[in-house]
């Protein structure tokens, strides 16, 4: 049986299907007819279903999105929080240098707390107990921390190491029961001592040199400058919330709330 190969005549076919084409995009130029019309309902028939996919598959985006982007921001926001530390360490030193002591020792350019050579540690845990107030710390012998050696934060005094192993410290925080630190008033320069109160997050101002002095609120203490004194002179430590003289007391009720956040510890400097 034989095929017969026929012949199709294609140029025919395709002027009229440029025709065509022609005539629908003059048609979709003047924004009317039916083809604006298919449109219209080719728009109103798929734009629910595409609400309804977008519904479901953006919020899988964004958890993606947030998941790739959370270690930048969580490392933006410790930065944000080291220089805002040191920003409020700096403005209480201020405060300090108002003070006789802090004149003079900015005409003598004595160093700060802020330029003593010391150790950067994070802070790796924390005591449970509210009697003894304590965080660990992931530097220790091999980075030569020693018993004894202060502690501080941006904003101000934290504590001292109170035991130590090769690679891990245990810093004792300064509200801690039991703890004491020499201290000065900001006003009067009057010496104290900032004792930590027991199962309390405040410290309490005891034995001053002058038992009549009025003591203010909002007030800061700062570490004394005393031969004999385990901190080194003007780190800030804490600042008075209340004040009061009871009926036959020797020295006034002084209760002081520490300058530095000491349940939201994150970085530590231990000087040297």
């Amino acid at each position: 049986m034989a095929f017969v190969k026929r012949n199709v005549r294609w140029q025919p076919i395709l002027v009229v299907l440029l025709v065509a084409a022609l005539l629908l995009v003059a048609l979709d130029q003047r924004g009317s007819g039916p083809i604006t019309a298919v449109k219209r309902v080719a728009r109103e028939v798929i734009s629910p279903v595409q609400n309804g996919v977008n519904s479901v598959f953006n919020p899988v985006r964004d958890l993606f999105d947030g998941v790739i982007n959370y270690g930048q921001l969580r490392d933006r926001n410790l930065d944000l929080k080291r220089k805002n530390e040191v920003l409020q360490g700096k403005l209480l030193r201020e405060r300090a240098v108002g003070s006789k002591v802090g004149e003079l020792e900015k005409l003598l350019d004595l160093p700060t707390f802020e330029d003593a050579t010391g150790v950067a540690a994070r802070v790796v845990g924390g005591s449970p107990s509210n009697f003894e107030r304590t965080v660990s710390i992931n530097k220790g012998t091999s980075s030569g921390i020693q018993v004894g050696q202060p502690v501080v934060a941006g904003a101000g005094l934290v504590g001292k190491v109170t035991a130590v192993s090769r690679t891990v410290s245990t810093v004792t925080l300064i509200n801690s029961s039991g703890f004491g630190v020499g201290v000065r008033l900001e006003n009067s320069n009057e010496q104290g001592i900032a004792e930590g109160k027991s199962g309390e997050n405040q410290m309490k101002l005891s034995f001053l040199t002058d038992v009549k002095i009025v003591v203010k609120k909002g007030e800061l203490t700062f570490t004394s400058a005393t031969t004999d004194a385990v901190f080194p002179p003007d780190i800030p430590v804490a600042r008075v919330v209340s004040s009061q003289k009871l009926a036959g007391a020797l020295e006034p009720t002084v209760i002081l709330e520490p300058v530095v956040n000491l349940d939201d510890l994150t970085y530590v400097k231990v000087l040297r």
